[in-house]
């Protein structure tokens, strides 16, 4: 048989914060930048297309016809890259007839037209060299001509991509230097953020070496009710501990006079009777603490769970049937088939089991077990037809731990368990005169959810 795979740790809520944090601190860097680069580069080529415009303005402005219907410049363009060689920067005029009139830049290339009606277009185009433009132009009509004259400027689109570069990396270090800054943050707001839970650890590691019994209260409130939580639970082991050390001190106490017959016995000799009895008094008594802590040890309610109450106790009574077979009594259960227990099923048997036990064992004939559940818990109640009890001895059995009569054999010890069983369940437990004529004892307990 080969061993189960070990299962791998879970990440720790740190490291989950922090990369949780930082994929989406990256993400949305990524985003913005992504939007400022694009932003940027629209808004210089809408700039630069602007700045076309101006200068086609005042291209138009400088041109003059000629007598003859040619088209000259009447003053040169301010920009002086008009006059080198391929440098990026063109005009051309193209007449509704004869040569096109261009800068000396564009030496003997031509730039090709594109009919673009009066109004302003821009495209994008090659250049003689092979570099890409940006072209702004528009037909006009010139005075002393016939047709339309097309007129263009161009400007390189590697003057406006060397600026967005440059920004692109500025923006690239600038988000850079905001990223490492926020995960600065990130990993000390982490830190801090996690702060109550270290404390815990450290309240936890305080409990568990004895230097304290509860956990501080000092928690935020997204912390204190695990805090509280967990309070609860180390209240209720002390309460397990405490209760356990009753039972053994008492335990101790009990077991001291009987020994100390048994040894007056064996050291005089004496008849043995005496001595049956004190063994079976210390039988009696180590069952019933031993019963007791048992019950309390294992009182802890299981959320949840339900004991079917009819099931369990049609299997109590047929086994008592049978133990107290001579006296043909009559076990009803009065119980609907939907009631159960919300609880441990050892809890609902021991609870049942000692109370029908005891019920059996004075019951003149007849035994009653009726279980009902509402809204606000479940209740059970056990009946007898036998002498019952005075009301003295109901308030006496009321109290934990209490026996009834210490000279009839196990009478008084269930009740004490079933009392101590009810009490850590959170219920409570009454006696009264039962309609069929002998004792009722009922127990109720809460819902818990």
């Amino acid at each position: 048989m080969t061993d189960a795979p070990a299962q791998r740790p879970a990440l720790s809520l740190s490291v989950r914060l922090i990369a949780g944090a930082m994929v989406w601190l990256a993400l949305m860097l990524a985003i913005g930048g992504g939007v400022l680069a694009v932003a940027f580069r629209d808004t210089v080529e809408r700039e630069y297309g602007h700045r076309l415009d101006a200068m086609l303005r005042g291209l138009i402005a400088a041109m003059e016809t000629t007598p003859d219907g040619t088209v000259k410049l009447a003053r040169p363009l301010g920009n002086p890259r008009f006059g080198q060689v391929y440098s990026g920067w063109y005009w051309q005029i193209t007449p509704p007839a004869g040569r096109a009139v261009r800068s000396r830049s564009l030496w003997d290339g031509v730039i090709e037209t594109v009919a673009g009606g009066p109004a302003l277009h821009l495209r994008r185009a090659k250049g003689p060299n092979g570099e890409d433009l940006l072209i702004a132009e528009r037909d006009l009509r010139l005075p002393g001509t016939d047709g339309v004259t097309h007129v263009l400027i161009a400007g390189g689109l590697n003057e406006i991509r060397e600026g967005v570069r440059r920004f692109d990396l500025m923006l690239i270090s600038a988000l850079g230097l905001l990223g490492a800054g926020l995960a600065v943050a990130i990993l000390i707001q982490v830190r801090f953020g996690l702060r109550p839970l270290r404390a815990m650890t450290a309240d936890l590691d305080a409990v568990r070496n004895g230097e304290r019994a509860r956990l501080a209260e000092r928690y935020p409130q997204e912390v204190a009710p695990l805090a509280k939580a967990m309070n609860s639970v180390l209240d209720k082991d002390a309460e397990l501990i405490e209760r356990a050390r009753t039972h053994v001190g008492n335990l101790a106490h009990a077991l001291k006079t009987p020994l100390a017959v048994l040894s007056a016995e064996v050291e005089s000799g004496q008849d043995k009777t005496v001595m049956l009895d004190q063994v079976r008094t210390m039988r009696r008594l180590i069952e019933h603490h031993l019963g007791r802590a048992s019950a309390v040890a294992g009182a802890e309610r299981v959320l949840g769970l339900g004991v079917p109450v009819r099931e369990t106790a049609g299997r109590i009574a047929a086994v008592l049937g049978r133990v107290f077979a001579e006296r043909a009594l009559s076990i009803d259960i009065d119980v609907p088939a939907d009631t159960v227990f919300r609880g441990h099923r050892e809890d609902l048997e021991e609870i049942l089991g000692n109370l029908m036990e005891n019920a059996c064992k004075w019951a003149a004939g007849r035994v009653r077990v009726s279980a009902r559940q509402s809204a606000s818990g479940f209740e059970l109640t056990v009946s007898d037809d036998g002498p019952g009890m005075a009301p003295q001895q109901a308030a006496e059995a009321a109290r934990r731990g209490k026996r009834l009569d210490t000279r009839s054999p196990g009478w008084g010890l269930g009740l004490s368990i079933v009392s101590d069983l009810v009490e850590v369940n959170g219920g409570d437990i009454a006696f009264s005169r039962a309609d069929i004529g002998g004792l009722a004892v009922h127990v109720r307990l809460p819902n818990r959810t």
